[in-house]
């Protein structure tokens, strides 16, 4: 099946055998003698390892031309899955601290695109994730260092971090800017926190899409809004379910979602992260969840409408889906 991805963190999605390759390099980790040593490592026992181990990984991209080959390999892995178009988002100012410009990481991650799309067919676009926890002070100045990409492969802007300590609402100046300046606009929010972060995202934000918003669930009247307008949720079940958001698969709410007719998209988040592709979420959705293949058909059409691409552009790749399945 041609699959469509919207929510997927390029820093969470590198392959374990180009980071290996990257711990080589810079002879980082005598612990890692292989790739499947670094598959063991990446195995997180709770949320706050998971950032350890996220910053642990960050550290190993110090030259541009990292993150240019770690883009162009983890499009072609998209690509083997058949995905033809993502959405991606990206943090350049995760790598600050390695004495890189976000202007040359930016750069390097859309030649990385740029080379995939050449060699694999694999069309993509960024979202640059402004990050909640670098405050709303800089957020601004973040806004202007990606602008000059806004034509060249940057096409929207996003807010990861902590929801509970950054208020989507402080960052409603940025998103006002970023909106003038041609932006799309999307927003983590009912991930840690509840359906009142979702409600300042949309009032506040003024966003296009939600990322996650599976907290949603709690406020009926929120579910009849979303469902109203037709705001898409950016959902990834797994990634639910190791950040502890929820306790199981039988109490993630994504099924009430769709039964309820609301605008769900599925993503895998941080697949390495997370040990879960896009594909192993549709097997999950097929297999432990009921979803019948006619369903997880319509998850790839609602990703097709929620894509940010111009109408031209979504009608191509309706017509990929279409003749896929005939």
């Amino acid at each position: 099946m041609p699959k469509v991805e919207l929510h997927l963190h390029l820093e969470g999605a590198f392959t374990f055998d180009f980071l290996f390759q990257l711990i080589e390099k810079y002879g980082g980790d005598t612990e890692i003698k292989n790739p499947e040593d670094l598959r063991q490592k990446m195995v997180f026992r709770n949320f706050a390892h998971f950032i350890e181990l996220w910053f642990w990984k960050n550290q190993f991209f110090k030259e541009a031309s990292d993150f240019e080959e770690s883009t162009y390999h983890t499009l072609k892995e998209l690509a083997q899955q058949n995905v033809i178009y993502a959405e991606v988002f990206y943090s350049p100012w995760d790598f600050v601290v390695n004495n890189l410009k976000v202007e040359e990481i930016t750069e390097a991650v859309i030649s990385g695109m740029q080379r995939a799309e050449s060699d694999f067919s694999i069309k993509c676009n960024l979202i640059a994730d402004l990050v909640r926890d670098y405050g709303a002070d800089g957020a601004i100045r973040r806004l202007h260092q990606i602008t000059p990409y806004r034509k060249s492969g940057v096409i929207g802007i996003g807010l990861g971090g902590s929801e509970q300590k950054f208020p989507a609402k402080d960052f409603a100046d940025v998103f006002r800017e970023a909106r003038r300046r041609n932006f799309h606009l999307t927003a983590h929010a009912g991930e840690a926190a509840g359906p009142e972060s979702v409600w300042e995202a949309i009032k506040y934000l003024k966003v296009e899409r939600i990322g996650h918003g599976v907290r949603s669930i709690e406020d009926p009247v929120l579910i009849d809004y979303l469902r109203a307008n037709k705001i898409p949720l950016e959902i990834c079940v797994t990634s639910n379910l190791k950040t502890r958001v929820f306790d199981s698969l039988s109490t993630h709410p994504l099924p009430q979602f769709y039964e309820k007719g609301l605008h769900v998209t599925i993503n895998s988040d941080d697949p390495t992260m997370f040990g879960s592709t896009i594909t192993d979420e549709l097997i999950l959705l097929h297999e432990k969840m009921d979803f019948p293949l006619s369903a997880l058909q319509k998850l790839m059409e609602n990703a097709v409408e929620a894509t940010f691409l111009d109408e031209e552009d979504k009608s191509k790749l309706r017509s990929q889906l279409v003749s896929a399945t005939h």
